[in-house]
């Protein structure tokens, strides 16, 4: 009997022993398990963040080009340089103090056009140098003379000036460096001028000093500033700061009009005048929508012809961007909160649902 008592005793701590021990097996499987999962994430996402950094490092370039790409977008409906309205017909042609302003007429045409040109563009640039005479000197730069000069004035620039897939490029990068050294007035070849610039060079005069700079430009659509007629003082830092960025820019931003306008049209120079805000009181932007050069229209000035040459299929994608500044600005702003609201509720939404699954 004792020995019925003493054996079921002993079953019965034996099978509290096994459950104990299949209860602790359990828990250190669950927390073994627990741990192995914890050990992936972590490796995820320390492998995930090297990716992040190695893409940082290896794409950097092309990061900084977009980011101020994407400052000048988002930042030039509400602050950029003052905006000039001039009645441009009653200036007076009559020069009242010292000319600041060198009377230099630059145009560019490169490529297999500068040898026979369209005949519509040598009437045009003819129309202003006969309206321009008495300037002291009218530039044609073609390739031999353009890699010339940069040969000899900007040396350590011709290999990337070389490498551009497209003249366009290598002209608006070209036009950076004459006024640059010569200063004076850049003239697209489409550009018929139909009224003398004198007063407006005189204008411009009159709002300068010797210690400083002048530089004007027509305002562009959606934002920024046209390169298709500058007027500009000898060695303005902005194109300083423009030229030293060029071999920056120099990259395939996959769509040729993005890939034309960021690394050296202008979106380069737009980007540059808003990166160097300490500059925008020697800057001047022709406002007014009769002003603007784009496509085939007359302005006070100039007939444009609107050749578009450099235009491409994606162009229309820029273009149709509703953000023009004189009547969208609400239309923008509203774009910009859509757009930051939809990016916060999708990480959000991630974050939460990996919470969840965590």
């Amino acid at each position: 009997m004792e020995y019925d008592n003493e054996k079921a005793t002993f079953l019965s701590d034996n099978n509290s022993t096994k459950k104990y021990r299949n209860g602790f097996e359990r828990c250190v499987s669950n927390e073994l398990k627990r741990l192995k999962l914890n050990c992936g994430k972590t490796v995820i996402l320390r492998i995930f963040f090297c990716l992040f950094i190695l893409f940082i490092i290896l794409f950097r370039g092309y990061i900084l080009c977009l980011l101020g790409f994407l400052n000048c977008y988002i930042t030039w409906p509400f602050s950029s340089p003052l905006h000039v309205k001039i009645d441009l017909l009653n200036l007076s042609n009559e020069p009242k103090g010292r000319e600041y302003i060198p009377r230099r007429m630059h145009h560019i045409l490169l490529g297999p056009l500068s040898k026979a040109p369209p005949q519509s563009w040598v009437a045009a640039r003819n129309s202003c140098i006969e309206l321009h005479s008495k300037f002291e000197e009218h530039y044609y730069w073609t390739d031999e003379n353009g890699v010339e000069f940069l040969r000899k004035n900007y040396p350590w620039f011709v290999k990337t000036w070389q490498s551009y897939k497209t003249n366009v490029q290598k002209a608006d990068a070209l036009r950076y460096f004459v006024l640059h050294h010569y200063g004076g007035i850049f003239l697209d070849m489409d550009l018929y001028c139909l009224h003398k610039l004198d007063g407006l060079f005189n204008y411009l005069d009159n709002r300068v000093s010797p210690e400083e700079h002048i530089f004007l430009a027509v305002k562009a659509f959606p934002v920024g500033i046209s390169n298709g007629f500058m007027i500009t003082t000898r060695r303005h830092p902005l194109f300083q700061h423009v030229i030293e960025n060029l071999e920056l820019y120099n990259r395939n931003f996959l769509l040729p009009h993005a890939t034309i306008i960021i690394s050296t049209g202008p979106m380069c120079i737009s980007i540059q005048i808003q990166l160097h805000r300490s500059l925008w009181n020697s800057i001047l932007v022709l406002d007014g929508k009769e002003n603007m050069i784009g496509g085939k229209t007359n302005t006070p000035l100039f007939k444009h012809l609107g050749s578009g040459s450099w235009h491409q299929a994606d162009d229309m994608f820029f273009k149709n961007i509703p953000m023009n500044i004189q009547h969208q600005n609400q239309t923008f702003s509203i774009s910009i909160i859509v757009f930051i609201s939809f990016i916060f509720v999708f990480f959000i939404g991630r974050y939460r649902n990996f919470i969840k699954v965590s």
